[in-house]
C-alpha cells in the first residue's frame, strides 16, 4: 500500500519545487516528509517502502544540451550512472549497521541486531513503517527509521545513461553496480530498444537466482519523442487451482493494464510459448545438421 501511495503521489509533491539549488533541496526534503505524513494519515497499517527518485534539469549551452540530475535515496534501492562503460554510484544503501544510522537508531531508543532495526527491519530509512517512526515526539530526522533522503547532484551528457533499480537486482551478488553497467553497455551496442534491454536484464536476474522483487529503469539523456516500441505487455504462464488465488488476481489486473482480458492474456502466452518452442526446435535441427556435416 505504501509503494502504491508513493507512486501515485510523490511526483505531485516534488513538482512544487522550483529549482534544484541547495536551498530548494531543503524544501524538497520537507515535501518528502509531507508524503510520508500523508500516507500514515490515510493508512493505519505498518506498510512501508524504500524509494529512489531522480529529478532532471536541462540547460542549453553552446556545446549542446547539458543535464543536471539530483538523485534522492531513501533505503536500499540504487542509482548508478553509466559513463564510457564505467559506473558511477549515485546512492548509498541505508543499512541499520552503518555507523551514522546505528547511532541515530540507538539514540531514539532502538537497537540493531543481525544488521536489522530491532532485529526485524533490514533498512534504516523508508516511507511508512509506522511502528519504527518512534519516538513519536522526536522530529522526523531523529526517529529510529526516517524518510529523509540523501542527495547526490551530478551533471551528465547524452553519452551517459542512468540506471535505477531496487535490491532484487543486486541482492546475493546477482549484479554489482559495475557489472550491471557493463552488461547494459554491451547490450546498448546491439540495440537501442531500452525496454527490451530491461526485460532481458530481469530475465537474467531470475536465471542468476534472484528471488526478491525486481524493478528497474534505464534512462537515456536523449530526445525520445520518436521512440515507439508498440505493445510492451508480455504475459507469463498462468497457474490454475485454489492455492494460486492471489497470483490469479494479480495476473488478471496485470492483463488489464496490458489492455487484455484474462483469456486473451493466457492465449497470448500460449502463442509466445509455441513460437519459442518452434525456434528452439529449428536451432536444434540446425545444430544436428551442422554436426552431421562436420
Amino acid at each position: 500500500m505504501c509503494s502504491k501511495f508513493c507512486s501515485e503521489n510523490l511526483v505531485s509533491y516534488v513538482d512544487q519545487i522550483e529549482c534544484l539549488d541547495e536551498q530548494h533541496l531543503k524544501e524538497l526534503t520537507e515535501q518528502i516528509v509531507k508524503v510520508d505524513t500523508a500516507f500514515m494519515k490515510e493508512y493505519f497499517g505498518d506498510d512501508g517502502t524504500t524509494a529512489i527518485f531522480t529529478i532532471v534539469e536541462t540547460k542549453d549551452t553552446e556545446n549542446g544540451v547539458k543535464y543536471k540530475i539530483v538523485v534522492g535515496n531513501i533505503g536500499d534501492s540504487r542509482s548508478v550512472l553509466g559513463r564510457g562503460g564505467k559506473s558511477l554510484s549515485l546512492s548509498e544503501d541505508h543499512k541499520p549497521n552503518n555507523p551514522s544510522e546505528q547511532k541515530r537508531i540507538e539514540e531514539a531508543g532502538g537497537h540493531v541486531s543481525i544488521n536489522r532495526v530491532r532485529g526485524n527491519l533490514a533498512l534504516s530509512r523508508a516511507f511508512g513503517d509506522r511502528s519504527y517512526k518512534v519516538p513519536v515526539e522526536f522530529s522526523p530526522e531523529k526517529q529510529q527509521v526516517i524518510c529523509i533522503p540523501d542527495y547526490i547532484v551530478e551533471e551528465v551528457t547524452s553519452d551517459d545513461f542512468l540506471f535505477i533499480a531496487c535490491d532484487g537486482i543486486y541482492e546475493g551478488d546477482i549484479f554489482t553496480r559495475e557489472s550491471v553497467v557493463e552488461w547494459i553497455s554491451d547490450r546498448l551496442k546491439e540495440t537501442n530498444d531500452i525496454a527490451q534491454i530491461m526485460a532481458d536484464l530481469l530475465d537474467e536476474c531470475v536465471l542468476r537466482g534472484s528471488r526478491d522483487n525486481m524493478s528497474a529503469m534505464l534512462i537515456q539523456f536523449k530526445d525520445g519523442t520518436d521512440y515507439e516500441r508498440g505493445d510492451e505487455y508480455v504475459p507469463g504462464p498462468y497457474y490454475e487451482g485454489p492455492k494460486h488465488q492471489k497470483f490469479q488476481e494479480a495476473y488478471r489486473l496485470f492483463a488489464e493494464k496490458g489492455h487484455c482480458t484474462l483469456e486473451e492474456s493466457i492465449k497470448k502466452y500460449e502463442e509466445i510459448e509455441k513460437k519459442e518452442k518452434r525456434n528452439k526446435w529449428i536451432q536444434y535441427k540446425f545444430i544436428v545438421i551442422k554436426a552431421i556435416i562436420l
